[in-house]
């Protein structure tokens, strides 16, 4: 385009003195160079993708020669020389005959020239030929190579000019064949020789071949029969609802009822066999490479003489497990019986002066000479040990029994006494041969008999005190029931009717006493059975510590009475039985305000190494110090019947602290109050104390 523009522009400047036959003539030109420059460019375009189609199929054709190990080269019949073509599809240097013999076997290369001349003389278009490569250097294996010869090209009468050869290295090939045939040959000679049974089926499950293993186990006497009727692998009971195109590697032991097979006409004519064998198998897929299958190959063994004698076997060892069992469990009865009883099974040898003791049948016994089983009797128990064996050395003919006591201690680090109970045993020759007997561990038996004697003493004072109790209990029981029926009696009476109010209130009063006071009955007795159990959590004391103040005070709160609650602490987490702290804490301030009419009570608590100390005190009536000791007893009273002690509050306050494993503490001064003190271990979590205000 640009050379038409220059060349108008030419045109119109020379348009004056330029003739007309020039002015056409130079048009013409132009034309015609564009023309070329347009047919110029088409040309080198079309060049260009020819070449990379070109270099695209020559990388192709080098791939495929590189991935079939083949070489090309070519023969020039005028200069003879061979020449060899690279795998990048480049021509390498040339090659006089001698130097390319150098490539194959010296004695085979004439051969391959023999059939380059036959191919250029005309006798043959094409010629393919076996030859090996040059021997191998160090043991290597000489390659083995087929090669393709061919006229390449021919002059103008046709005679060739370049014979064409290609040359494929089938040496790997060869080998892989030749370990083919020797496979296949180990494999017919393992299959037919094998001791194991072997039977092969095709894609289609249908038998191809036996071995004569097999035969042997079936009874087969026409092997050729037996494949000619193409029994199917489904044939075999394991197998029959199996899919055989999702068969994989089996293992199994399946039971072959040839009787029942007969029956349902499954099988083979020529299986003699008969009754029913146990069966062992082992089933492989076979696949090639591509996964294609290509059969399965079945390996067996004839297991029934093995499972009949496992059965056997079995039967006897389930036979020998049930005499062992009983046998144990009689041994673990006597063990247990020995246990219980504390007993230990002992024998005496005369002739050894020694004894042998033990308390398990399963263990060995322990054997003491006679001085070191004196040894273990306490020495105001020996001199009665001596004459003992002293009689059995004798080889007395009557029963022994004796109770004596030993240097061991049980846990109380009491002595323990020991029953020795023997009786003679005798030989053959009427002889005593030994004493054998049992030691029993009369221990508890002689401390029960003391402690009997102790706690006979103990009932007779403890029946006094008792009835003292019941005593003093039937009277708290008696007065506020006494006043609920005297009062429900008024009603039978004449009265007026505004007094019934008071019946009431009073009959309620008395009633919730009778009640709190049966509770009460009911719980300590529930301390004294120890049946409280302690259920310890995290707490934050801080939280509930006023709660349990004010609920103990709010039931007897007077208007002259001061309640103050001192808590320093803004939390005090801490692990401990939440339900009887509050309990405690309720009881103490319940009764600080019942013996307090006017003034103040007051509660506080602090943290203690590892103790939560808790304060109820107050500015009652107070106690005298005849009171005072006798603070915490049931209903006690004086020699007047006079009640000094509180009730069971303080008692069920005592029980419930000694639980926990704390203490407590009461002082107190007649006129002036009460203060009582409660310490309880506990955990510390965390804790956080209030800021004092300056």
């Amino acid at each position: 385009m640009s050379i038409t523009i220059l060349l108008t522009t030419i045109i119109s400047q020379t348009l004056i003195v330029i003739p007309l036959a020039a002015l056409t003539v130079i048009l013409i030109l132009a034309m015609t160079g564009g023309a070329l420059i347009y047919y110029d460019r088409l040309y080198h375009h079309i060049e260009r993708r020819e070449s990379r189609s070109i270099h695209h199929h020559n990388q192709e054709l080098a791939l495929i020669l590189r991935s079939e190990q083949t070489y090309v080269w070519t023969y020039d019949v005028l200069t003879r020389k061979y020449q060899r073509i690279s795998t990048d599809g480049q021509l390498e240097n040339e090659y006089t005959p001698i130097d390319f013999s150098r490539f194959f076997d010296r004695d085979e290369f004439e051969e391959l020239r023999a059939v380059i001349f036959s191919v250029r003389d005309g006798v043959r278009e094409t010629a393919t030929l076996l030859i090996h490569g040059p021997k191998g250097i160090d043991g290597d294996e000489q390659k083995r190579y087929e090669i393709r010869l061919s006229v390449y090209q021919r002059d103008e009468t046709g005679v060739p000019t370049i014979i064409l050869g290609t040359q494929r290295d089938i040496t790997y090939e060869k080998q892989r064949r030749e370990r083919e045939r020797e496979e296949l040959l180990t494999f017919q000679n393992v299959f037919n020789s094998s001791l194991v049974d072997m039977v092969f089926y095709d894609e289609n499950g249908i038998i191809t071949d036996i071995n004569d293993s097999a035969c042997r186990t079936f009874q087969i006497k026409d092997k050729a029969a037996l494949i000619n009727a193409r029994q199917h692998l489904k044939e075999v009971s394991y197998f029959e609802h199996t899919d055989i195109k999702q068969l994989e590697q089996t293992h199994c032991t399946t039971l072959i009822d040839i009787e029942a097979m007969v029956i349902e006409g499954r099988k083979a004519m020529s299986v003699e066999r008969k009754g029913q064998l146990y069966y062992e198998i082992m089933l492989y897929p076979i696949s090639d490479e591509s996964g294609e299958m290509l059969g399965f190959f079945l390996q067996g063994r004839d297991t029934t003489d093995l499972v009949e004698s496992f059965k056997m076997q079995r039967e006897s060892m389930r036979e020998l497990q049930k005499t062992t069992e009983e046998l144990k469990k009689h041994i673990e009865n006597i063990n247990l019986a020995l246990q219980t009883a504390e007993c230990r099974i002992m024998t005496y040898l005369p002739d050894k002066h020694s004894l042998q003791i033990t308390s398990d049948l399963n263990l060995p016994q322990y054997e003491l000479s006679q001085i070191r089983a004196l040894d273990c009797i306490h020495p105001d128990c020996r001199l009665k040990a001596r004459r003992l064996m002293n009689q059995l050395d004798h080889c007395s003919i009557k029963k022994v029994e004796e109770r004596l006591k030993t240097v061991f201690k049980d846990q109380r680090q009491q002595n323990i006494w020991l029953t020795f109970i023997g009786v003679p045993v005798y030989g053959n020759d009427g002889r005593i041969t030994h004493y054998f007997g049992m030691s029993r561990n009369d221990t508890k038996i002689i401390n029960t008999e003391n402690r009997l004697k102790a706690e006979t003493q103990k009932a007779l004072e403890a029946e006094t005190v008792k009835n003292a109790f019941l005593l003093n209990m039937s009277y708290e029981i008696r007065t506020p029931l006494s006043n609920v029926l005297g009062f429900a009696e008024l009603f039978d009476r004449e009265h007026d009717p505004d007094d019934e109010h008071i019946f009431a209130e009073e009959i309620k009063k008395n009633s919730n006493a009778l009640l709190n006071l049966v509770n009460d009955i009911l719980y300590i007795s529930r301390i004294d059975a120890k049946m409280i159990e302690l259920k310890k959590q995290p707490t934050d004391f801080a939280a509930v510590f006023d709660a349990h103040c004010h609920m103990g005070w709010s039931a007897n709160m007077k208007p002259d009475i001061k309640a103050i609650v001192e808590n320093p602490y803004e939390h005090l987490t801490v692990v401990i039985d939440e339900e009887l702290t509050g309990k405690i804490i309720e009881q103490l301030a319940s009764m600080s305000i019942f013996y307090t009419k006017e003034g103040m009570v007051r509660a506080k608590y602090e943290y203690r190494q590892g103790a939560l100390n808790i304060t109820i005190e107050d500015t009652g009536r107070g106690f005298s110090q005849e009171v005072l000791p006798h603070i915490f007893d049931r209903f006690g009273r004086n020699k007047n019947e006079e009640q000094f002690g509180t009730g069971l509050l303080l008692p069920i306050v005592k029980g419930l602290t000694e639980l926990m494993g704390g203490i407590i503490e009461v002082t107190s001064e007649k006129g002036k109050g009460t203060t009582a003190w409660v310490s309880i271990p506990c955990e510390l979590i965390s804790s956080e104390k209030k800021k004092q205000i300056i």
